[in-house]
């Protein structure tokens, strides 16, 4: 048997500051989604916030924004270390571990606003590794 290894990191909490809703998605037409990703790193504190921020648009028309939101989660180290020494796995794993609270806010906002129910299938969000890394800043 294989013994697992605790995280180098805990996941805190999510919030979602700001979002906007356009109902107005004809028929239910198909979506194109969207997903942006940077991260502010507070290297006194070992604090990490991750800043995701979906769209998803009509896709015969992008400029009609259905849904636009940003989520904040918040992520905390065991220890203080820099900037660098984060393991490679954490950018994967805290996209990983936030997306299930931000598919779960969409299909409750969608329900309890009375509308045509939106729910966000399984995704690979891995494509967002490396953006995350690049767009995450030093404080």
């Amino acid at each position: 048997m294989i013994e697992a290894k605790e995280a180098a990191f805990s996941f805190v909490d999510f919030k979602i500051p700001q979002f906007s809703y356009n109902e107005n998605n004809e028929g239910g037409s198909e979506l194109t989604i969207g997903y942006s990703p940077s991260g502010i790193y507070n290297s006194l504190t070992g604090e990490f916030e991750l800043k995701l921020k979906f769209i998803a648009s009509r896709a015969t028309n992008k400029e009609d924004v259905v849904i636009d939101l940003t989520m904040l989660a918040k992520f905390k180290f065991r220890s203080i270390i820099e900037l660098k020494d984060i393991p490679e796995y954490f950018y994967k794993n805290a996209i990983a571990i936030a997306f299930p609270y931000l598919r779960s806010f969409i299909s409750t906002l969608t329900l309890q606003a009375n509308t045509k129910l939106l729910k966000i299938g399984l995704m690979n969000l891995s494509d967002l590794e490396i953006p995350l890394k690049q767009n995450t800043v030093i404080v």
